[in-house]
């Protein structure tokens, strides 16, 4: 009985071969919708999911896994003793395991010197921790050490925007800095690990020097901003809360501070790239859904056009079901020869925008969207050509054979 219907379906594909062979043109005509849905599919799961991970990334860059705090300036009147401190800071790095990390920032436009060359830049202290912070990255010369902070010994280090401007007339590392009466040496370029865009301290054209040579330069003993890290985005609402406390415990009671974080805004991307990819998925699958109409229509045409074929093929004692086996599996050629063609284009496609596009996102195929558009390409077509399948297996043989 297995053997019997190993035969019979072997016929049905040879059969439903010869005859997609004989009509190639309409047979690839038929395939570009199965073609096209398949590749959207592909590229709409693969677009979605590096897109989502492309402005997560930036959002973590900027600070997902971090609550930062500010004194609340605009509300009840300020005295200096409501200033964050350094002693704040080091209470908040006290918070372990919580805080894995924290730093503080004081920041202030100058106009700086370098290489003969005028910049007008953004002058920020920073304490140390700030590094891994805002994940810097030194291509040239070194980051601070803990003698550069406890020594107040003028260094700095310049943005690569800075170092290409002045790049031309002397290399930047080791050549002297000057705003104000004031020169520091530069010890090295920095650049941001993941770009924020000028969402944080750091901006193009960005100084960086430790916070006690700010301190003693501004005669400010306060700190503007206070970082804290975590190691997991589940713990960033129960920082937020122990910073406030610290806070709070260390100043007078009018004082008010704001304590913020960016998980909000991290789950709002995701939602809204949630809600992109499945409009997105739902248009690559109302395209197939429109090939799979196209080939209904073509098998109605194509079996109105074989009815001879048809009714010989009875006559000589075929059966429905080896009837309907046939159209079926002309369907089902169709749509996975479609869906096959349509997602290697897009597996290229992907692949030749990641070469280009490689030093702003990476660009990663998503497999399973190929392996999803392989199947329901297939199904929709052999969903779609049942119906025709069934009408071709159901004619009379003899009105077939009547049939000019």
């Amino acid at each position: 009985m297995t053997k019997w219907h190993f035969s019979q379906m072997r016929e049905a594909l040879q059969l439903a071969w010869q005859a997609l062979a004989a009509e190639k043109a309409k047979a690839a005509l038929t395939m570009l919708g199965v073609m096209i849905g398949s590749m959207s599919l592909v590229l709409v799961v693969t677009i979605a999911s590096t897109g989502k991970g492309y402005i997560i990334a930036q959002i973590e860059g900027i600070g997902a896994n971090l609550a930062y705090a500010t004194l609340d300036r605009n509300g009840a009147p300020v005295i200096p003793e409501d200033e964050l401190t350094a002693e704040d800071l080091e209470h908040i790095r006290q918070e372990q395991p919580l805080v894995a990390v924290a730093a503080g920032t004081y920041d202030l436009p100058v106009d700086v010197a370098i290489g003969g060359r005028a910049v007008h830049a953004r002058l920020v202290g920073v304490t140390d921790g700030f590094q891994q912070i805002r994940r810097l990255v030194v291509p040239d010369g070194r980051y601070f050490d803990q003698e550069d902070f406890a020594s107040r010994a003028p260094v700095c280090l310049i943005t690569e925007a800075i170092a290409r401007r002045t790049r031309t007339l002397a290399h930047p590392v080791g050549q002297a800095l000057q705003f104000r009466r004031f020169r520091c040496t530069v010890i090295g370029i920095f650049r941001e690990g993941v770009p924020t865009f000028g969402q944080s301290e750091i901006q193009e054209d960005t100084v960086l020097v430790p916070w006690p040579l700010v301190s003693s330069i501004t005669g400010e003993k306060f700190l503007q901003v206070i970082y804290a890290q975590t190691s997991s985005n589940d713990q960033v609402p129960a920082l937020t809360q122990t910073i406030t406390r610290v806070l709070r415990s260390r100043h007078r009671r009018q004082a008010r501070y704001d304590v913020q974080n960016l998980s909000a805004v991290l789950r709002t991307a995701e939602n809204v790239s949630l809600g992109l990819s499945l409009v997105l998925l739902g248009v690559a699958v109302l395209t197939l859904v429109t090939a799979g109409t196209g080939i209904m229509n073509i098998m109605l045409v194509n079996i109105a056009q074989r009815k001879k074929e048809i009714g010989l093929r009875k006559a000589l004692g075929a059966r429905p079901s080896e009837i309907r086996m046939q159209f079926l599996m002309e369907a089902g050629f169709i749509s996975f020869a479609g869906a096959g063609l349509g997602a290697l284009i897009a597996v290229a496609g992907v692949w030749f925008a990641a070469g280009l596009l490689d030093e702003l996102t990476g660009f990663e195929i998503s497999w399973f969207a190929v392996l999803a558009a392989l199947l329901l390409s297939t199904a929709v077509g052999a969903g779609f050509g049942y119906q025709p399948a069934s009408r071709a297996a159901s004619l009379d043989p003899v009105e077939a054979l009547r049939a000019e």
